[in-house]
């Protein structure tokens, strides 16, 4: 099966460090480097500084496109596409991610074309 994962941290913690992208750049690669050992490792990107985004909303039939970072108190800062024995394996390898003691790694199944990979 395939899993996204998600790397979220939280924009307003108080305990999390004050922008410490290259910190978390270095985790990203440590986390990458171990998934890609196990052999499970099928894609990742690390994603720009949040304020680089381009924000896009269709209102009404009119188009907003706005510069900044997404309005919100979390903001996502890498992803990661696993090729995983199941669910619990996918589970194994997010709580290894360091981002999971500062706020939070999603997993989400992958579809094919055809449907669940179930």
């Amino acid at each position: 099966m395939k899993f996204l994962l998600n790397v979220y941290l939280d924009a307003v913690d108080p305990d999390a460090p004050a922008v410490p992208h290259r910190v978390r750049a270095a985790d990203d690669e440590e986390f990458a480097a171990t998934v890609a050992r196990s052999g499970e490792l099928v894609d990742a990107h690390v994603f720009a500084d949040p304020s680089t985004n381009t924000v896009v909303r269709s209102r009404d039939g009119a188009l907003l496109v706005s510069d900044g970072p997404y309005v919100g108190a979390t903001y996502a800062t890498s992803c990661y596409v696993l090729g995983c024995e199941d669910l619990a394996r996918a589970v194994e390898l997010a709580a290894s991610h360091p981002a999971t003691r500062l706020h939070a790694v999603e997993i989400r199944p992958l579809m094919s074309a055809a449907g669940w990979e179930m």
